[in-house]
């Protein structure tokens, strides 16, 4: 029951910062937060950090599903980015110091407070002209030993991808070796066409001058033999045979 009442208690807050833009707007050039305004955004603000952290993982999942009815894109985000960074804070000690002030047209609350592990920092802010929730955030504090070794971290694992890159890339370079020699085999396996060799047949001329000697005597033979003229006959041409 007392569950079902902070979970409540977190959907009626996030119902006030929606409407608290309309409260607190002011004539164009007033850079100053009304006092009013300012003591009732640190405690809204301050009720939403400690409303969180009463909150179980399936109740901090049916606000996220809330606000992503209402299109809150902005406070969705830091509602994830609290979950992600829960574990790593720890359960909420003390608030240490709450500061609001405008900027750039949004109210910015933000909240330093102390964690069982570490130090943390939540920025919440939204429009004072459309009333949604411009930022939401949470940012863990690490040490400076610890900011230190995620550095040389980051150094070590990108100084190793760069060693692995020129490692491949020389192991490619030595494979082109092989590839030349691959390449020489095919060319000496390659079987080379036969020549075909041309042979030039020359035909003979025939000696047409004896063949008209042979004709002629043949001719007047005959016309002797059947006592007809030569002219009425028809020769036709002889071709020797070779044998």
């Amino acid at each position: 029951m007392k569950r079902m009442k902070r979970f409540l208690y977190l959907c009626l807050f996030v119902i006030a910062m929606l409407t608290l833009g309309a409260c607190g707007k002011k004539s164009n050039g007033d850079t100053q937060i009304p006092d009013q305004l300012n003591e009732q955004l640190k405690q809204q603000g301050e009720g939403l950090l400690t409303q969180l952290y009463q909150m179980d993982e399936k109740q901090l999942a049916q606000v996220i599903d809330s606000a992503q009815k209402s299109d809150q894109a902005a406070f969705i985000e830091g509602l994830k980015s609290f979950e992600a960074s829960k574990e790593t804070v720890g359960a909420l000690k003390e608030i240490d110091d709450t500061k609001v002030t405008l900027s750039d047209g949004n109210y910015v609350v933000k909240i330093k407070y102390t964690g069982d592990k570490r130090k943390s920092e939540m920025t919440l802010g939204f429009d004072s002209k459309t009333n949604n929730v411009s930022v939401f955030s949470i940012t863990p504090k690490y040490s400076v030993v610890e900011n230190m070794e995620k550095a040389a971290l980051n150094t070590v694992l990108g100084m190793g991808t760069v060693f692995v890159i020129l490692i491949f890339i020389s192991f490619l370079i030595s494979l082109f070796k092989h590839i030349n020699k691959f390449e020489n085999k095919l060319k000496s396996k390659a079987t080379k066409e036969p020549v075909k060799e041309v042979v030039d047949v020359k035909t003979e001329s025939e000696n047409l001058c004896d063949d008209l000697e042979l004709v002629a005597v043949i001719t007047a033979a005959i016309a002797e033999f059947s006592g007809n003229d030569a002219s009425s006959l028809i020769v036709r041409s002889i071709k020797r045979v070779k044998r």
